[in-house]
């Protein structure tokens, strides 16, 4: 790879780093979550990932605690080895999605608790109904979306 290779990929990873920061993610963090992205491996350790870029141990290890809480990166360490690497999961974005049902739960049964408290009669417990409803809807959404992603992911392993 050339300097201007590099120099090319560095400009698209903070970037994209600016999506996911318009998106609502914290600017360390996307920028750890970029520069795993665009890693062949999608491995890297603390230290490389500081040195990527240009920021102290600090501030990679809020990142990426950060990310481990949302599920987009797992912490590991080699066996053999005492140093710790940051590991981007391999199909991200399904895994985060499959994985929110129980902060969409939590979230639902919170809307439920209002309800109860606030009733229908209310206009809170008006919104707080449709929230508890909109989440409902989700969940269902996600679950066969997520088994229609799994189906094609299956055919295009199969055809190759």
């Amino acid at each position: 790879m050339t300097r201007s290779d590099e120099g090319a990929i560095a400009d698209f990873r903070e970037r994209f780093a600016q999506i996911m920061v318009e998106s609502g993610m914290p600017r360390m963090a996307s920028r750890v979550y970029a520069t795993l992205l665009v890693t062949d491996s999608g491995k890297l350790s603390a230290a490389e990932l500081a040195e990527r870029l240009d920021v102290g141990a600090s501030a990679i290890s809020a990142a990426v605690k950060y990310l481990v809480q949302v599920r987009l990166v797992e912490r590991g360490r080699e066996p053999g080895t005492r140093h710790d690497f940051c590991r981007i999961h391999e199909h991200t974005w399904s895994h985060y999605i499959s994985q929110s049902d129980p902060v969409l739960v939590r979230i639902q049964a919170g809307a439920d608790e209002g309800i109860a408290l606030l009733g229908l009669d209310s206009r809170a417990g008006q919104r707080l109904d449709e929230t508890r409803r909109f989440f409902a809807f989700m969940r269902e959404e996600i679950k066969q979306s997520m088994a229609k992603w799994r189906q094609l992911q299956a055919a295009e392993r199969e055809t190759g």
